[in-house]
């Protein structure tokens, strides 16, 4: 059974995208749906933007979110479909570029911050995440941070040089890249 969550959100005028506010607003009021085992919503979640992603384009972040409650003190999140753009800088030659992010699902578990102090600390690897016992809401915004860092590449390349670097043999030698910089190892 799906039901419709009260989602603290902004309104976003889509006939004129010059008029968008930047909405960094990720909470859901979730009080509905601990009080039954097993009930479930779907949100789709567009133009978000997180003070912890500063590069991220005009667009924003885009994804859908689908909750279930598995219990009176838990909720199962799961992100699909998460897709954002970033403007980076290339690690190999400098150059400044749009890197597209896409992460097809994420799932973390949602708890009460108490309960998981009376009990022992979790066996699994379950991603944990809170949820605010006063007023019963979960911010997801550290779930779709964690979602793209885990998805982060550790050497961000544009797509000169990483058709370069494909087409190159392990035999064959690349030009080095010179920093700017003066790098000491002690």
């Amino acid at each position: 059974m799906k039901d419709k969550t009260i989602i603290k959100d902004l309104s976003w005028t889509k006939k004129n995208p010059s008029s968008w506010i930047k909405d960094k607003v990720f909470k859901i009021k979730i009080a509905d749906l601990l009080n039954e085992t097993g009930r479930q919503d779907e949100i789709t979640f567009e133009h978000k933007f997180s003070d912890q992603l500063p590069n991220l384009d005009d667009e924003g972040i885009a994804w859908n979110f689908a909750i279930q409650s598995l219990d009176k003190t838990s909720l199962l999140g799961t992100l699909t479909d998460v897709a954002w753009s970033f403007h980076e800088t290339c690690d190999s030659c400098g150059a400044s570029f749009m890197r597209k992010v896409y992460v097809p699902s994420y799932i973390g578990r949602f708890i009460f911050e108490d309960d998981l102090k009376k009990k022992e600390a979790p066996e699994s690897e379950e991603v944990l995440f809170y949820i605010n016992a006063k007023i019963e809401v979960i911010n997801i915004e550290d779930m779709v941070v964690q979602a793209l860092l885990l998805n982060e590449p550790f050497v961000k390349r544009c797509d000169v040089c990483t058709k370069r670097l494909e087409n190159v043999s392990d035999d064959d030698e690349l030009e080095e890249f010179e920093t700017k910089w003066n790098i000491i190892f002690s």
